[in-house]
């Protein structure tokens, strides 16, 4: 089927059987699963590239940063890119994309040759995941948009979950170049599905004039963020490197700003955030993700240097938090489409916000099933609250426009991660080397300071409650 307007007689999106339709939901979950679980399987098995390349830290950290950027940087423009073009075609080309990079890396004989490959996969990343919501919500009709998102989201936990113990097994057995090839029969495989079953994509009108200089700005906005608020820990938060991205990212959002509300067919029409429903919703997502990240990056350390407990040991009782979010979210998103987002988005929050806070007050003599519980109760608060959120931004914007929140709803979980992880790993370092230069023992200092970032991610959750109580409802669309 060609990614053009529908002739007569070929399905679309809205007259699609049943049976289409879960193809179309295989085909998506097919790339929520691919991206999530190769990054997790790269960040497991980077000591085992750095030492066979001859990278030092500081160079091999660039294989996961660059990545990084790019896929944040990306997002947004991907999704919107695929309202003009077709989101049909984006998805089928991020999968090549992936695919072809993914062989690239494993090829590669030197940490440059190897970066370069991984901005490439990102990309195609990018595209895959700011394309596959918009495709779903397509598909199916908006009575059952919470539940197909839901699954689309338990299957990109379910990657998450189980990428760190797939890379080692495929590190230790065949060599980790094996962690890229393996992605190419996974890639074949995935064209040729999406080639089949999805339908043919009814684009946005596309403007006389495309608005080049709001994407690029976009893009400068975001990396330039990213950049700074990922290494300010490393370079310092008033180093010149930092400050410097740091200003060069206000500036292009300011410039952004003006540039699209100045244009008569922008790339990104601001007007959306008129809608309080979709900005709110939004914000509570960017607040969810840096919460949730705060208690993931955080957590294994109480585990190992607060609680004493060994990696393997520690890694069961981080399963918990993935778990239960792969169990409730699609159950809260079937949910959703019954009885709306704003009372699911609020409870979710208000129990990762309770989760965290219970966390925060764990100290290095308690039992693994009290933090098991704790984390399952993080779980539960995300799952309950990622589907109907995403159901209510998808819902909020006007036919045409689907790939763009779905590539917003993407940036803000990146963006809410990399914030979150850098916020909180400067409170917590900074703290930490504080109460050891004092004479505290380590397992006390490190459960000091773990509940003094908890606390604070807890109160993100609270405000993120907040938001998604004032959002309003949304009307099924």
């Amino acid at each position: 089927m060609a990614d053009l307007a529908p002739g007569p007689g070929q399905p679309t999106a809205r007259n699609l059987s049943a049976r289409q339709r879960r193809w179309v939901l295989l085909s998506v979950a097919f790339g929520a699963f691919l991206a999530p679980l190769d990054s997790s399987i790269v960040h497991t098995v980077l000591p085992l590239i750095a030492r066979d390349l001859g990278a030092d830290v500081l160079r091999i950290q660039w294989v996961v940063l660059a990545s990084l950027l790019t896929m944040c940087s990306l997002l947004l423009v991907g999704g919107r890119l695929g309202d003009l073009f077709g989101d049909r075609r984006l998805y089928i080309g991020g999968f090549a994309l992936f695919t072809l990079s993914a062989v690239l890396a494993g090829m590669a004989r030197a940490v440059e040759p190897l970066i370069a490959a991984r901005v490439l996969q990102a990309a195609g990343g990018a595209m895959l995941i700011a394309n596959g919501p918009a495709i779903l919500t397509r598909a199916f009709p908006a009575a059952q948009r919470g539940r197909v998102l839901g699954i689309q989201a338990s299957v990109v936990y379910f990657g998450l979950t189980i990428g760190p113990g797939l890379g080692g097994l495929i590190a230790s057995t065949l060599g980790w170049r094996w962690v890229f090839f393996v992605n190419l029969p996974l890639g074949i495989a995935a064209m040729t599905l999406a080639s089949l079953v999805l339908p043919p994509a009814q684009r946005a009108p596309r403007p006389a004039r495309l608005d080049a200089v709001g994407p690029a700005l976009f893009i400068a906005t975001v990396f330039s963020l990213v950049l700074a608020v990922s290494r300010g820990g490393a370079w310092g938060w008033t180093s010149r490197e930092v400050l410097l991205a740091g200003s060069l990212s206000a500036v292009a959002l300011a410039l952004f700003v003006r540039a699209e509300v100045r244009d008569a067919a922008p790339f990104f029409d601001l007007r959306l955030f008129r809608n309080r429903l979709f900005s709110a919703a939004t914000a509570s997502a960017l607040m969810n993700y840096m919460a949730s990240s705060t208690t993931a990056f955080l957590t294994p350390f109480l585990l190992i240097r607060g609680m004493g407990l060994p990696a393997n040991r520690a890694g069961m009782v981080l399963m918990a938090t993935p778990f239960v979010m792969a169990v409730v979210a699609p159950v809260s998103g079937r949910l959703s489409d019954r009885i709306g987002s704003r009372l699911l988005t609020v409870s979710g929050m208000a129990c990762l916000g309770l989760g965290m806070g219970l966390l925060s007050r764990v100290g290095p003599g308690a039992a693994e099933q009290d933090v098991l519980l704790r984390l399952a109760l993080v779980g539960l608060g995300v799952g309950l609250f990622t589907s109907p959120n995403n159901n209510a931004i998808m819902g909020a914007v006007p036919q045409g426009e689907q790939g763009l929140a779905s590539g917003l709803v993407a940036t803000a979980r990146s963006l809410g991660m990399v914030l979150g992880v850098s916020v909180s790993g400067a409170l917590f370092g900074g703290q930490l080397q504080r109460l050891l230069a004092g004479g505290a023992a380590e397992p006390a200092a490190v459960a000091t300071a773990y509940g003094h970032a908890l606390t604070v991610g807890a109160g993100i959750a609270v405000l993120g409650a907040l938001t998604s109580l004032v959002r309003g409802e949304f009307t099924q669309t």
